[in-house]
């Protein structure tokens, strides 16, 4: 079964959440709340985690974080098996609390952040319980739950050293630090008044939050040199890689094989190591945008011609000093496009 993939790089942020272990309650009572948050604070000093939102609910929680370094995995995991211990240790039982691995979206913070964290904020209304308050009340609610960052941006309580709140109040751009807290307030009720749009509707690939430049940044310039050893996560990292475009794909072979572009494109080429090592390619970087039928279509070939010409790519690598070198190459190229 495969598993989404986990993008890691220095700068990130990321949208974190995890479940009880089926769909039971985590925090049982205040001091569990606070235990979490202890942790929260301990692991995210150690990793150097810039904590930016929070919410607690009873059987699950939510976090928007920044990552410096590309250690969103180990910090989640230092962090949730410390606060488990605790856990298990007070209450004298052992097993899970949280429902398999945490779930995280890589995001693009310049467009995505505020919604998220007003997503985040807005968790203690949208319960079903809340849901037919009206709108004095849900606000009322918001000011008074205790398990979230959204009272310390309203100004209803001091900020914490450990939590980073000008980050996404620095989104506003003028204003005193009360003007910007009234600029959030407004923001995070008018997701009560009408609604919004979901950030986690832009969700690609089960991991990504962000427009169409940013996702392929994440997908081709990231996506490339990961290694995994979790053969779960295996068919997103395929499909990241594989989502090129054709005349990106071709404008690398030719120049690896220093011949024209056209030139490949022949029915009878002459150049017959780079028109095989161009379908070899095709098919692995450009499958997410083009499919097969479009691919022989463009290369002049049927579909067995363009399988018997990658099977041949794929015998030769390491063999055919011509055709591994120009494959380096090529990854080298498209690496640099992507990340333009």
């Amino acid at each position: 079964m495969s598993r989404p993939l986990r993008v890691e790089y220095p700068g990130a942020s990321y949208h974190v959440i995890n479940r009880g272990n089926q769909r039971q309650k985590v925090f049982h009572c205040h001091s569990h709340y606070e235990i979490f948050l202890e942790k929260l604070q301990e692991f995210s000093g150690k990793f150097d985690v810039d904590v930016r939102c929070y919410c607690l609910m009873p059987n699950h929680f939510h976090l928007y974080v920044m990552t410096r370094e590309a250690n969103l995995s180990r910090f989640m995991q230092s962090f949730l098996t410390s606060f488990c211990y605790v856990m298990n240790r007070m209450s004298r039982k052992s097993g899970h609390i949280f429902q398999g691995r945490f779930k995280s979206h890589v995001a693009d913070d310049e467009a995505y952040g505020m919604a998220i964290s007003r997503y985040i904020h807005l968790n203690p209304v949208k319960i079903k319980s809340a849901v037919g308050f009206e709108l004095k009340r849900k606000i009322r609610l918001l000011e008074e739950f205790k398990y979230s960052s959204c009272r310390y941006y309203i100004g209803e309580e001091e900020c914490p050293e450990w939590l980073d709140m000008g980050h996404i109040l620095g989104k506003f751009p003028v204003g005193s630090l009360e003007e910007k807290m009234a600029e959030y307030r407004a923001y995070v009720e008018e997701g009560i008044k009408r609604a919004v749009p979901n950030p986690f509707e832009s969700v690609i690939g089960q991991s990504i939050i962000g427009d169409d430049v940013f996702t392929d940044r994440i997908r081709r310039g990231y996506a490339m040199d990961l290694n995994l050893t979790d053969e779960r996560e295996q068919k997103d990292l395929t499909k990241l890689r594989s989502s090129f475009r054709f005349d990106d794909v071709l404008k690398a072979v030719a120049s690896s094989f220093k011949i024209a572009e056209k030139d490949i494109l022949k029915k009878r080429s002459k150049h017959r190591k780079a028109r095989m090592t161009l379908m070899y390619c095709a098919d692995r970087y450009c499958r997410s945008g083009m499919s097969l039928s479009e691919m022989a279509s463009t290369l002049s070939v049927g579909h067995g011609g363009l399988s018997r010409s990658k099977n041949r790519v794929i015998d030769t690598k390491g063999k055919d000093k011509e055709i591994t070198s120009a494959l380096k190459n090529i990854e080298t190229e498209l690496k640099s496009i992507a990340r333009v």
